[in-house]
């Protein structure tokens, strides 16, 4: 049985890559077969997790990975060029392959588990769907002409349930994290509300979103966890401050 268990990370790879590979070479047998895709993760994920829907984890570890995949999927429509595709193909496969790998050693073989890899790898995917998904956002919102409150309720609803996600994965109780996470969702909702009056182009805004909800989680999490330290948050200001200013000075702005 451990068996099935360990290839099922390979699994999820060759679906994953083989979904992406079937959007590029031919969008439209792609697009037919994208919910096929989308439903054999899904059951690959869930049996990796034992299908212990009554456990917060599953939902957590399930919905992590799946929540990736989903995003990039949404951010992916908007590209065009051969290379970035494949860029992003290969990203996001190795990323929940990855994920999928740990959560397989955490449920299968504990005692290989790395300690706190959950948590950080948790913490990555969810600022790279943080990026996907308000992509997708920003793009759908120019391309159908969306009033911006609309985005805004969906992105609010999305940081909450990530910024509960990571605090759990991190050991920080629903009822503690609850606070932090109503509180990150105005925030973010509303700096989702300003990114879209720049003039900007929506992966620069998406970008941007990104590295400040990172920001967020990593300095919420650290007060909670009573690890904040002004060398910290130094450490974690600076870095946010570098890579904004890359990205607002390779930025094309109209």
């Amino acid at each position: 049985m451990i068996l099935v268990h360990r290839i099922t990370p390979l699994g999820i790879a060759g679906v994953s890559i083989a979904a992406f590979a079937a959007l590029i070479v031919s969008p439209w047998f792609g697009m037919k077969a994208l919910p096929l895709a989308a439903g054999v993760l899904a059951l690959l994920f869930g049996r990796l997790l034992l299908w212990e829907f009554r456990r917060p984890a599953f939902w957590v570890f399930w919905g992590t990975p799946m929540l990736l995949w989903c995003s990039s999927m949404v951010f992916f429509f908007f590209l065009e060029d051969g290379t970035s595709k494949w860029a992003i193909a290969s990203v996001v496969t190795l990323a929940i392959t990855l994920y999928a790998e740990n959560c397989f050693t955490f449920y299968h073989l504990p005692s290989a588990y790395q300690a706190y890899a959950l948590e950080n790898l948790s913490l990555v995917l969810y600022v790279f769907s943080a990026f996907f998904f308000t992509s997708g956002a920003f793009g759908a919102q120019l391309f159908l002409l969306l009033p911006v409150w609309i985005p805004m309720l969906v992105v609010a609803a999305a940081v909450l349930v990530a910024t509960m996600a990571v605090f759990w994965v991190s050991k920080i109780g629903f009822d503690t994290g609850k606070p932090y996470a109503l509180v990150g969702a105005i925030i973010m909702a509303e700096l989702y509300g300003v990114l879209s009056t720049l003039p900007t182009s929506f992966v620069t805004n998406a970008a941007v979103f990104s590295v400040l909800l990172y920001a967020f989680l990593v300095l919420a999490r650290a007060n909670v966890l009573e690890t904040l330290s002004q060398k910290s948050v130094m450490r974690s200001l600076g870095f946010v401050v570098v890579l904004l200013a890359i990205i607002l000075a390779s930025a094309r702005w109209v």
